[in-house]
């Protein structure tokens, strides 16, 4: 049914006469006519009472009306979505995120997104550094918060957080202001697993290598979160960024500072220059202004 035929009939409906009616829909009167004639065909009923001088409608013709001007409305509504959907102020994103980072900026940053995007819908997926780049590839994500990346993404830095010192609350260094990472040299300690987090298994490890030693790694976790139960379970020392004193939980771990140049941790947004999603860039602009 063309909505085209639709609209010649409610204007010739409402405005009871074809010549303002065709003018009104910027029409030919013949035009006009030829619509309607279509749709009477095509419904199998007469629309209007063409006997008198008046346009009137039959009793089917009012009864179809209000469906006309239903379908019309609803004509306009789906045009009006699917242009917004075009410019991105509709839609879904997926956002994947290693455990850390609902802890520290992240959250900051999706509400700033909702503030201004109210209309997208958000699906969160934690998922591991090193599983991202193939979330986005195959566009299971569109965004990720992660470590390092490929080289064929887009990435930006959004957080650079500093790396604390993990202990249990009974711990003999967890009442200290900081630690030196020399007198660390006899601790066992839990660290989250290399193909977990590439960046800061490597870069811990050379910190403990260059202060002299290398760690007794007693513990492997798969996630942060994991690594610090371990230790709040007594069965060792950990390396955090600093967001994760805001974890629930944590009240029988002690973070302290470590002495001398911190280090840090830093956190990434990472993204396929090649996903022409308007919804994406729409995110990415909005962290880029947070």
């Amino acid at each position: 049914m063309d909505t085209q035929h639709i609209l010649s009939f409610v204007a010739a409906a409402e405005e009871k006469n074809f010549s303002r009616a065709a003018k009104r829909v910027s029409l030919t009167q013949p035009t006009l006519s030829r619509h309607i004639q279509r749709l009477e065909e095509e419904l199998g009923v007469q629309l209007f009472d063409r006997s008198g001088h008046a346009v009137e409608l039959t009793g089917a013709g009012a009864a179809f009306l209000p469906e006309a001007r239903r379908t019309l409305d609803q004509v306009e509504i789906a045009s009006r979505e699917t242009l917004r959907a075009a410019h991105g102020e509709v839609g879904r994103l997926v956002i994947g995120f290693t455990g850390y980072a609902m802890y520290g900026v992240l959250p900051r940053l999706l509400r700033r997104f909702r503030e201004r995007h109210p209309r997208i819908a958000l699906t969160l997926r934690e998922i591991q550094t090193h599983d991202q780049p193939g979330a986005l590839r195959r566009r299971t994500i569109s965004v990720g918060f992660s470590g390092p990346c490929p080289e064929d993404f887009a990435s930006e830095v959004v957080a650079r957080e500093e790396v604390l010192l993990a202990l249990p609350a009974r711990h003999p260094l967890a009442g200290a202001s900081e630690v030196a990472l020399a007198d660390l040299a006899e601790e066992s300690f839990v660290m989250v697993a290399r193909p977990s987090e590439p960046e800061l298994f490597d870069g811990l490890i050379d910190l403990c290598r260059r202060a002299g030693f290398g760690p007794r790694i007693a513990q492997r976790a798969n996630r942060m979160g994991v690594a610090l139960g371990m230790v709040e379970a007594g069965l060792g020392v950990a390396f955090a960024p600093v967001s994760m004193r805001n974890r629930p939980g944590m009240q029988d771990v002690r973070f302290v500072p470590l002495a001398g140049p911190a280090p840090h941790l830093l956190l990434r947004m990472v993204w396929s220059e090649e996903n022409p999603d308007p919804v994406l860039r729409h995110f990415v602009e909005t962290v880029r202004s947070a």
